[in-house]
């Protein structure tokens, strides 16, 4: 069983079983990815991939567990070749962080600055996607690590390690009538059209949710990823929305105001995440202590290693942004 053997069947499957795909992604011959598919299954003695004709059409349950075992293996190869970065001075290394618009925009630009400060020749590559392909990107190696809140159900696939606690705001136009209320409750926030995060943001299911235990169901007139632009649609005048506030900029954002619901709406939980079984760089566990830093090292270590983290809080307990 040679890496070579595991990096072909892992390409295949993630190109879709096309095989000329999978060629161009590892830079071989397709004949050559054919062989060396072949040698592994005769080696292992079990059929890898189903097949039509000449033609591979998916995996065959042993398929499945050979591709998942391939990957764990390719992984702690991956992790080996970077153990020279504790002791590097870590030239030309990268660091590829998933987070989203409201992180990426508000939050990291000072972290980031701090970084690159001591470490000016890591390259940070910066990838803003939602919260749920940023876990789907840490959990497929495509990024080293995910700043995000985290959907539940692809927690078996990454460690996630709660940071902070993010609360939300309600943004609504200067002169607002909501902006004469009281008291604000959430049959009076339904009132009034929402400009709303995708569904597949934390805030907006927990927003969802909390409309719905209350019977109420919010007409929503635009959805995005973006909270600039949530903002640019309740600065129109299209209708309200609830959106972290931190995204709020009072230098920038002089024609909207900002009414706490924190009582209303429980805050999202921010998490760090990675990989399983990772190795992890002394670059990344400085960019984690850069960002985070009441994690700590041990409180990392330990996650990684399947064992509940020290430092691990409830959302009530932990940092607000």
């Amino acid at each position: 069983m040679q890496i070579p053997q595991l990096e072909a069947v892992r390409a295949i499957a993630k190109s879709g079983f096309n095989m000329s795909a999978a060629a161009e992604i590892l830079n071989r011959s397709q004949s050559g990815l054919s062989r060396q598919v072949k040698e592994l299954e005769s080696e292992l003695g079990v059929r890898i991939f189903a097949r039509t004709k000449n033609n591979i059409v998916g995996l065959t349950p042993q398929g499945e567990e050979v591709l998942r075992i391939g990957q764990r293996i390719l992984s702690d190869a991956e992790n080996l070749r970077r153990v020279g970065s504790w002791t590097s001075t870590d030239t030309e290394v990268e660091l590829r962080i998933a987070t989203t618009h409201v992180h990426a925009r508000y939050f990291l630009p000072r972290i980031l600055k701090s970084f690159t400060e001591r470490f000016p020749e890591t390259l940070l590559t910066l990838q803003q996607r939602d919260p749920v392909d940023c876990c789907s990107a840490v959990a497929a190696g495509e990024v080293d690590i995910a700043l995000s809140t985290v959907d539940e159900r692809l927690r078996h696939k990454i460690v996630a390690i709660p940071a902070y606690s993010l609360t939300s705001g309600v943004y609504v136009p200067k002169r607002h009538p909501l902006l004469r209320e009281k008291g604000l409750t959430l049959k009076k926030l339904s009132e009034f059209p929402f400009i709303a995060y995708s569904p597949a943001f934390a805030m907006r299911m927990a927003v969802d949710d909390t409309f719905a235990k209350a019977g109420l169901r919010p007409r929503i007139v635009c959805t995005a990823t973006d909270a600039d632009v949530c903002k640019a649609y309740v600065e129109a005048g299209m209708g309200i929305a609830i959106l972290a506030k931190l995204a709020f900029d009072p230098a920038r954002d002089t024609n909207l105001a900002v009414l706490d619901v924190g009582s209303l709406f429980e805050p999202s939980t921010v998490c760090v995440a990675f990989r399983r079984n990772a190795y992890l760089s002394r670059s990344l566990y400085a960019f984690v202590s850069t960002w985070a830093p009441h994690l700590s090292q041990q409180a990392i270590r330990l996650a990684l290693e399947g064992a509940k983290p020290g430092t691990a809080r409830k959302a009530t307990a932990l940092p607000k942004l």
